[in-house]
């Protein structure tokens, strides 16, 4: 992210209000101690805008076009080796 803004611990402090209003704004900011990233302020997501549910059944036959597979792999295995 090449256009995170960073703030330093003081300037937050002295500033908070400022800093969290763009927080608030979708904005991602950086606080530094001596120049070192300590912490990332990353705004709270929309839990209103929550993704549905997969329709499994969909997937399961675009997934199976032929529909279920007969016999379990491990039942295969067994088979081969001769351990019915």
């Amino acid at each position: 992210m090449l256009d995170m803004k960073s703030v330093n611990v003081r300037t937050l402090q002295h500033h908070l209000g400022r800093y969290l209003q763009e927080v608030e704004a979708g904005e991602v900011l950086e606080v530094r101690r001596r120049n070192k990233v300590i912490a990332r302020i990353v705004p709270e997501p929309d839990h209103n805008s929550v993704l549905p549910w997969p329709n499994i059944e969909e997937r399961l036959e675009h997934v199976f076009p032929e529909g279920p597979v007969p016999e379990p792999a491990s039942a295969q295995l067994y088979e081969d080796r001769g351990e019915s």
